[in-house]
């Protein structure tokens, strides 16, 4: 069945996504419409004062349509019901022993799902997505993911649980066109109908690396995304974002920072270093923007080195 203006969620059947999660702890909700999937999820996560404490480590929500889904900074964020993957994913992530991680670690969450998403649209579609820090997923400069996370605090007397996270994200899927030059979506790029794969194989594919890659941190968080871990290198190597010029747009400030962009900090900040050689580093929430800068040899070296 396909989605419809009524029906904008009919093309996901519950028994087959839940086939395809089976194994991954994720329970999945399925909704026609809603305003926002973020903001669903938290009310929904507030409601129960235990979060997580008990069943699927990921518990998850997609719409057919999102009539209100918002981006960094509150911008807004809309597509016409039956053409994006619109869900939110909430976790409560410990480690093996069941310790909530370090605070500190939580922004690379994000960081995660994002390459989730690269990975998935990979394997569907063979065009070269990548990772923009910190949030966002382009396609040749293009972006067809956007990610928005949040924090929903521990329920009252249950601090050692840690605080709860819950990741929004849009994937543009079967747009013919968007409203400004710098989007783009699964169908403009593969160019083919055909090869346009489902919105279920892409909500599934990204909620099962995503519960890979959780799995894989949470065998000992701080050793996997501390400097030298394996999935923080895996990380850095989707970021499109590394050894580019780039000027950071910061409040308050007129004209931008010129940069390199060399690194990332421990919490996943983006490490620049300005024209003078001094090192800075950036937070999502301490930048406007970080656009791209004036390309130079090196960024067609480093182009050509990433994988295709």
């Amino acid at each position: 069945m396909e989605a419809t203006e009524d029906r904008p969620a009919a093309d996901y059947r519950a028994a087959e996504l839940d086939g395809a999660l089976r194994g991954h702890g994720c329970r999945l909700t399925i909704l026609d419409s809603v305003p926002s999937t973020n903001e669903w999820l938290v009310e929904q996560l507030s409601r129960d004062a235990a979060h997580d404490a008990a069943g699927a480590p990921l518990r998850a929500v997609v719409a057919g349509f999102q009539s209100r889904g918002k981006g960094r900074l509150d911008r807004s964020w809309f597509t016409p019901a039956g053409t994006a993957v619109t869900f939110s994913v909430a976790l409560t992530p410990r480690d093996r022993s069941g310790r909530a991680w370090p605070q500190d670690l939580l922004p690379w969450l994000t960081l995660m799902l994002a390459h989730s998403v690269t990975a998935t649209v990979r394997e569907l579609t063979g065009v070269p997505a990548a990772v923009k820090w910190p949030n966002d997923v382009l396609i040749r400069e293009r972006k067809v993911c956007g990610i928005l996370a949040s924090l929903v605090p521990s329920p009252p007397g249950a601090a050692h649980q840690g605080p709860t996270v819950v990741l929004g994200a849009g994937i543009n899927v079967q747009q013919g066109h968007l409203p400004v030059p710098g989007a783009t979506s699964l169908r403009l790029e593969t160019g083919n109908d055909a090869a346009v794969p489902t919105r279920s194989a892409v909500l599934t594919g990204v909620l099962a690396h995503f519960s890979r890659a959780l799995d894989r941190a949470s065998v000992d968080p701080a050793a996997q995304l501390g400097p030298g871990g394996e999935l923080r290198r895996e990380l850095e190597s989707a970021l499109d974002t590394l050894g580019r010029r780039v000027l950071v747009h910061l409040p308050g400030r007129n004209a931008p920072l010129p940069a390199t962009a060399v690194g990332l900090g421990s919490s996943g900040q983006l490490r620049v270093r300005d024209d003078d050689g001094r090192e800075h580093e950036y937070g999502a929430g301490d930048v406007v923007h970080v656009r791209p800068g004036p390309r130079t040899p090196e960024d067609a070296e480093h182009e050509n080195e990433r994988p295709r």
